[in-house]
């Protein structure tokens, strides 16, 4: 277990460090930017989710799925068959997107915004760049260098978009911004493998092959988009884009942890394709993993409530009323993350299209929720909604996990009760707002979580306390 203790540490560097990043630079950006502003990034960022899942193909899945099978002097043929079908509809969108222009902005923003919809175009190119240099340096197994661009990507974002804000304190700081950042991690990214970016003839049969088995991934693909912003799309149609920015707000906090997750999902994908690969059918070392991520994504989640109120004052005034939306929201990236540890027999026993049905399940819950609370309770009512959606998502996931490969037996009711525990904390939380209500709520659900996981915590007090000493006796 220490070896994989190790890895993830290692190979999550950057993204911790991006966590404490926005932690400092969220608050400046607020007292830059309003909420109604906030608000209207945020549907550019929804608009933005899914054009990208239509552009991608599923080819980035099929890159990944085949790089091993290529040799090295001919990745780059592999690189250019994934990008090339992306490259097509990437064009016939952004000639849609433009002469739809005026139409696209007055339904996202409300009126008329000149340029968008070009800036629009120019971060989607960018983004479908940068997600193929991510891949080849992920897949080359340069942690170091994964970390470095994270945290480019990262100062980037945030030292171009207080520059733009000083210019004009609308939602153009943040998409430009965030376009810049783009921008600077892929030129910073690219030098580490310019070899794959050698040009190369194209066989048909090769890309016929790439879209084959990239295409099924995009109806799961769509429906998930679809699961994560039926939120913002609520909002939209129920409620204010001043609702729109406080949510945003909030999810701005939450995604220090959803940092975590994306940590941990890129050091699991791997770590556990190599594990099935020797230990087959085992289901021992899942198990073990399962226990560990969900310990310590409830502890974090705990630890988070208790303290949030300390993160929220350093936003600006007007943002201030994010602190009581945000409880709900920290359900995304926990159960998420514990799910990953469950979800894998469904890709192991290749069941993948129960995927759909459950995306379906969670986002008809999702919309179904949202319909019901948000015209009432706006944003609240949103994370509440979303919150217990992705209870379902997970309880989906691992069930039919379970039920493909019935040996595995996960501890469900230790996740069990301690989900019902975060969820008293959050509903307090999301009630009222006082700090030492909330404080000593958020502890005491800490308390609780390591009661429920003794063995675990002991274990990893364990294998921490003997890395650290192996690495000060060095």
């Amino acid at each position: 277990m220490k070896k994989y203790i190790r890895s993830f540490v290692s190979f999550s560097l950057g993204t911790w460090l991006r966590a404490i990043i926005s932690i400092f630079t969220t608050p400046i950006v607020t007292y830059l930017i309003i909420p109604e502003e906030f608000g209207k990034s945020a549907m550019y960022a929804t608009a933005f989710g899914v054009v990208n899942l239509l552009v991608f193909l599923g080819m980035d899945q099929t890159f990944v799925r085949f790089f091993n099978e290529y040799g090295k002097d001919s990745r780059n043929k592999l690189l250019w068959s994934c990008l090339f079908p992306s490259l097509i509809t990437t064009g016939l969108l952004s000639l849609v997107m433009l002469i739809l222009s005026n139409t696209i902005s007055i339904l996202l923003y409300g009126k008329v915004y000149p340029y968008i919809n070009l800036i629009f175009v120019l971060n989607i190119y960018l983004s479908l760049f940068q997600r193929y240099n991510h891949l080849i340096i992920r897949m080359q197994q340069k942690g170091l260098m994964y970390s470095t661009i994270e945290v480019v990507s990262a100062v980037s974002t945030v030292v171009f978009t207080i520059i733009f804000a000083l210019f004009s304190r609308t939602f153009y700081a943040v998409v430009l911004g965030g376009l810049a950042g783009m921008a600077v991690a892929l030129m910073v990214g690219i030098t580490q493998g310019r070899e794959y970016w050698r040009p190369a003839r194209l066989a048909r049969e090769e890309v016929r092959k790439a879209l084959a088995f990239g295409l099924p991934f995009i109806p799961t693909s769509l429906l998930f988009w679809l699961f994560a912003s039926i939120d913002r799309i609520s909002l939209r149609q129920y409620s204010t884009f001043v609702q729109i920015g406080l949510y945003s707000a909030a999810f701005k906090i939450v995604s220090i942890m959803n940092l975590v997750q994306s940590a941990f999902t890129t050091f699991w994908a791997p770590t556990a394709c190599e594990r099935y690969s020797k230990s087959g059918d085992d289901p021992r070392f899942f198990e073990r993993a399962n226990e560990m991520v969900s310990f310590a994504m409830f502890s974090a989640g705990f630890l988070v409530l208790a303290f949030k109120d300390l993160l929220f004052l350093l936003l600006a005034r007007s943002y201030r009323e994010s602190s009581m939306i945000f409880p709900f929201l920290l359900f995304s990236p926990i159960m998420y993350s514990i799910s990953e540890t469950t979800v894998v027999w469904i890709n192991f026993k290749k069941k993948t299209y129960w995927h759909i049905v459950i995306v379906s399940v969670a986002a008809l819950v999702n919309y179904v929720g949202n319909t019901l609370l948000v015209p009432t309770y706006a944003a609240k009512g949103a994370a509440v909604s979303t919150g217990i959606s992705y209870i379902v998502f997970f309880a989906m996931r691992t069930l039919v996990a379970k039920k493909v490969y019935p040996a595995v037996r996960y501890k469900l009711g230790k996740i069990a009760l301690v989900t019902a525990a975060m969820c008293a904390v959050a509903f307090v939380q999301t009630l009222q707002n006082n700090v030492l209500a909330n404080i000593l709520s958020g502890l005491l659900g800490a308390v609780v979580t390591i009661i429920v996981y003794k063995e675990v915590f002991n274990s990893l007090k364990r294998e921490l306390k003997d890395i650290l000493i192996t690495r000060f006796a060095k």
